[in-house]
Formats: C-alpha cells, structure tokens, sequence
C-alpha cells in the first residue's frame, strides 16, 4: 500500500522540462554572447555534438558540462535549470563593485518608453518591447543579486 507522501514524479515530464531548460541555456548564451555551439563547445572542452544535441533537446547536459556554462558565462546563465525548482542563481563573488543604480535607471527608463502612450503599443507593452528591455532587467538582476550577497556578507562579518 502506498503512502500518501510518497513524492511522484514523472520523469518523462522532468527529462523533457530538464532538456527544454538547458536548450533556453544554450540559446541565452548564443544571444548574450553572439557565439556560436561550436564555441560554446569549445569554451567549456566539449564536443559540438555533444551541445549540439542538448541544445536539440536529444540528450541530457551532464552536470559536469552544466556546471562548467555556469563559471565560463555566470552562474545566472543557468536560471533556466534553477527555474525547474523555483530558484534564481546569483553570483556570490563579484570581481567589480558596481553601483546598482545606473542598472535600475537603464531598465526604468525603457520600461517607462515602452508603457507610453506614444509608444508602438500605447500604455499595454507589446512583446516586441518587452523584449526590447529583457537584456536591461537580466543586467539588472545580476547587479542586485551580487549587492545582495555583499549585504549578507557584510552582515554576517
């Protein structure tokens, strides 16, 4: 008889929702990066085929592989794994103390653009200018993490 708190899980919906997450990976880093998989692969001492069928959602990423996008392209490049759990990742370590509030004006300022009544899709944002400052809010989340984890380190000290 079984428990009723016994966790199921489906793991054809938890391979495919894993593989869907690292191909979102491989396309972030082809975006941000203006790389290609071969030099993804070649960044982080993989084959193509290997990036190449995970960005195909083919095989699975082994975590070795997974881990090594993460240090060559930050750990926020893997949000889309994390987000599989609910999760976010930031870096605990910033080589550069950066005033956050450039960031939080940068995005403000397009998110305010695109929300004008003059803009291409008046006071409702179309995707298309959504879009337009996703690159400015993904900046600014790095930035707020890193000055987060400077807080809490301050803090603790």
């Amino acid at each position: 008889m079984a428990s009723d708190n016994v966790l199921r899980v489906n793991t054809v919906e938890e391979r495919t929702s894993y593989r869907e997450a690292v191909a979102e990976i491989l396309r972030r880093v082809q975006c941000a990066h203006s790389v290609t998989l071969l030099e993804i692969a070649e960044k982080i001492d993989v084959s193509l085929g290997t990036i190449s069928n995970a960005a195909n959602k083919k095989t699975d990423l082994c975590p070795t592989y997974l881990n090594r996008l993460g240090v060559k392209f930050g750990p926020e490049t893997l949000d889309p794994y994390a987000a599989l759990s609910g999760g976010r990742m930031v870096p605990l370590e910033v080589s550069v103390q950066r005033d956050v509030l450039p960031f939080i004006n940068r995005a403000g300022l397009k998110i305010a653009e695109a929300r004008d009544p003059e803009s291409p899709g008046g006071v409702r944002e179309l995707l298309s200018e959504k879009a337009g400052y996703l690159g400015d809010l993904r900046a600014l989340q790095k930035e707020v993490g890193a000055l987060i984890c400077r807080i809490e380190r301050e803090l603790a000290a």
